[in-house]
């Protein structure tokens, strides 16, 4: 079957429109900035809480500064094909206009006392203010947004479709209260924190059915575009399960916005764009989902863009992980006053289109996998295999699959996984194959399966809120010491689980309790002395299960690491999963520095490893240039190397060949090149 425009390699820009801009708007111009810059796809606002067309649609607030004659819309579509560039016309139904309400009460937002929710009411000018609409409400639905719908795909060119804003917020009002209490026989909790799991859930699915429903009757060949979600900093809520987002989109696209303006304690984590990246590849034929990122630093200062050395180390995460780039502009070339962005925007782009060619029929060359559920832990590991320049993908809770599983070397299971029955006989069955299996275990409830593959009693208990204690390698942890010689005691606090190994199970690392309370570590230091040099309290347990084995931590390693970051405790987990990967490893990135992500995959008869640089202290304001970087990577049996080289930024490279692995010196990374070993 050929393929549809939107499942070739798209690079997106997004143009956020102002209405007092409209005049300046030259439809030749900006398709002509937008190819320039490499895009071949533009997201452009065209109905919803403005029409940027001359709808005649009840209540579909036109733009007031549209021209009265002319089509600008239209022109610009026009504009854009003439220049090969497709264009997706953005949808908003999720606010409008107060006199809409006044008109139609039924269609908004309830609060609990029954009143309407103002969005930006305090915003100054002669603005009308804009009500949010509910998601189970006419306005979404039949009554308004499906006839829009119908009326743009029937007057527009457009290629495609995106919802933004389509979830459903906080709500009350009669319509919801109907359908919570048809679907659940009982009346809608005043709490939220109440709610049946999927009522929001259900909501939006039914929504965006309908209005994808609407699309495809009009237009089967235009894509839906939705939003999928990804993670909380905090570690807690649900994974989303993209088989139901695909239910109702060809495509997803999520947001990494890098906030500078919460303040630098609020940062969020420098590998935000490569994780949902990773977080959104599908195991089905869907395309390679889209990462969006704002130029701004924070929507509270829209009109300026981010650092350049911050926003081209977050844009280039997003092909580098095997996502495709859609840049979020306020604006447009000629009204953008923070012109650096338009420069780095463009740079990154056209390094994208080059990518792009390089990594058709890519695939991942991890041998390590993450299961997620979306905890503080897998965030702990994700930290973890991030520094450690370990190449891993991620198996959801929702996707948890034995053959797939087997195609790795090494599974992560986080602390707070939940190890049913099922997911229990999956892992064994893995293990008993020949995988190898890395657990992170500090609570008590533990099955006798889960026992028996750990290689404990089930019979265990919680050590809560440990300080200044310290674990120490056993003669049999000895696998485990690289680059630990020359120290004895890796520091330990937090949860642990106190356990019983098996007498098969080997003990790789010991506890050393706390030397004195929280109140006496520091004086006198007269009293520091360990009254305990050594115990026989496991904190990582090697057992042996069929052809594989299961290292298992019982403290919390993972939260160590996203929250401490200490070098040997980052060291300690790198250790573990080499052990554990052994003559299996595809890629060695152990001699490059922190703050250099690497990505490598496999192309055919060709290895691609991406590298980008984000060394420095965040938010990046300069490009620290990097040398002499060394990496490996294991070389195939059926032939030698003819060459490397450096794609994207044409750095110098040298390599050679010896026990099996290529070992690859780059001269220079600035911040995103790919190194092509063929």
């Amino acid at each position: 079957m050929e393929k549809q425009w939107w499942q070739e390699a798209l690079r997106v820009i997004q143009y956020n429109l102002q209405i007092q801009d409209t005049a300046q708007m030259d439809p030749e111009e900006i398709a002509a900035k937008a190819r320039e810059a490499g895009a071949n796809a533009v997201v452009i606002n065209a109905g919803g809480i403005y029409a940027w067309y001359h709808s005649r649609i009840p209540f579909h607030h036109i733009n007031e500064y549209l021209p009265a004659k002319g089509k600008l819309l239209e022109d610009l579509i026009r504009c854009c094909h003439a220049l090969g560039i497709k264009v997706i016309g953005r949808f908003d139904f999720s606010k409008t206009d107060d006199v809409v309400y006044l008109q139609h009460p039924e269609w908004f937002v309830k609060d609990r006392e029954g009143k309407p929710v103002c969005y930006g009411s305090g915003r100054m000018g002669s603005w009308s203010l804009l009500m949010s609409t509910c998601i189970n409400g006419g306005y979404r639905n039949e009554e308004f947004a499906v006839k829009v719908m119908e009326e743009a795909l029937d007057c527009l060119e457009i290629d495609g479709i995106f919802y933004n804003a389509p979830h459903m917020e906080e709500c009350y009002c009669e319509n919801c209260r109907r359908k919570y209490l048809s679907l659940y026989a009982k009346e809608l909790p005043e709490n939220k924190e109440d709610w049946e799991p999927d009522w929001q859930t259900r909501c939006l699915k039914d929504n965006m059915k309908l209005l994808y429903r609407t699309v495809k009757e009009r237009r089967k060949e235009v894509p839906v575009i939705l939003y999928y979600g990804t993670y909380r900093e905090d570690g807690t809520g649900l994974p989303e399960n993209l088989d139901l987002r695909y239910e109702t989109a060809d495509m997803v696209c999520t947001e990494a916005q890098d906030i500078l303006s919460a303040g630098k304690k609020s940062l969020p984590f420098s590998w935000k764009p490569t994780l949902n990246m990773k977080l959104g590849q599908y195991a089905g034929e869907a395309p390679r989902p889209f990462g969006i990122i704002h130029s701004c630093p924070g929507m509270d200062w829209r009109h300026t863009g981010l650092p350049a050395a911050e926003y081209e180390f977050w844009l280039s995460q997003i092909p580098a992980a095997n996502g495709q780039l859609w840049h979020s502009l306020t604006g447009f070339d000629a009204v953008i006053t923070d012109k650096r962005l338009l420069a780095v925007m463009k740079k990154v782009t056209h390094k994208a289109a080059l990518s792009d060619s390089l990594m058709q029929g890519a695939v991942s060359a991890a041998r390590t996998l993450l299961l997620w559920n979306a905890g503080i832990s897998e965030l702990g590991f994700t930290q973890g295999l991030m520094d450690c320049h370990i190449p891993f993908d991620i198996m959801d809770i929702w996707h948890i699959d034995l053959d797939r599983m087997k195609t790795y070397k090494t599974v992560i299971l986080p602390g707070g996984f939940p190890t049913d029955s099922a997911v229990t006989d999956i892992l064994g069955k893995y293990v008993e194959a020949g995988g190898s299996l890395y657990t992170e275990k500090t609570d008590a409830a533990i099955t006798q399966p889960l026992a028996g593959l750990l290689g404990i009693r089930p019979e265990a208990c919680t050590g809560h809120d440990i300080s200044a204690a310290y674990g120490v390698l056993e003669p049999e942890g000895e696998v485990l010491n690289q680059a630990l010689t020359e120290t004895k005691y890796i520091p330990v606090k937090g949860e642990l689980l106190y356990v019983s190994a098996e007498k098969e199970t080997k003990k790789l690392m010991t506890l050393i309790p706390p030397f004195a309370p929280p109140d006496g570590v520091g004086a006198p230091p007269e009293r520091a002395g360990l009254p305990v040099t050594h115990t026989g309290i496991p904190l990582l347990l090697e057992n042996r299960v069929g052809k594989g084995r299961v290292l298992t931590g019982f403290f919390e390693l993972s939260r160590l690491m996203l929250e401490i970051g200490l070098e040997d405790q980052k060291q300690l987990f790198g250790n573990c999963i080499s052990y554990l990967n052994g003559e299996e490893a595809e890629f060695d990135g152990a001699l490059l520095p922190e703050g250099i992500f690497a990505y490598p995959y496999r192309a055919g008869e060709k290895f691609l490893v991406h590298l980008v640089n984000g060394v420095g202290s965040r938010p990046l304001k300069n490009t620290v240039e990097c040398h002499h970087l060394e990496f490996a990577f294991r070389s195939r049996k059926e032939g030698k190397v003819s060459r490397v080289f450096s794609a994207l930024e044409g750095a110098p490279v040298c390599w050679e060949e010896s026990d099996g692995w290529i070992r690859i010196r780059l001269e220079s990374l600035l911040v995103w090149d790919i190194i092509v070993i063929k």
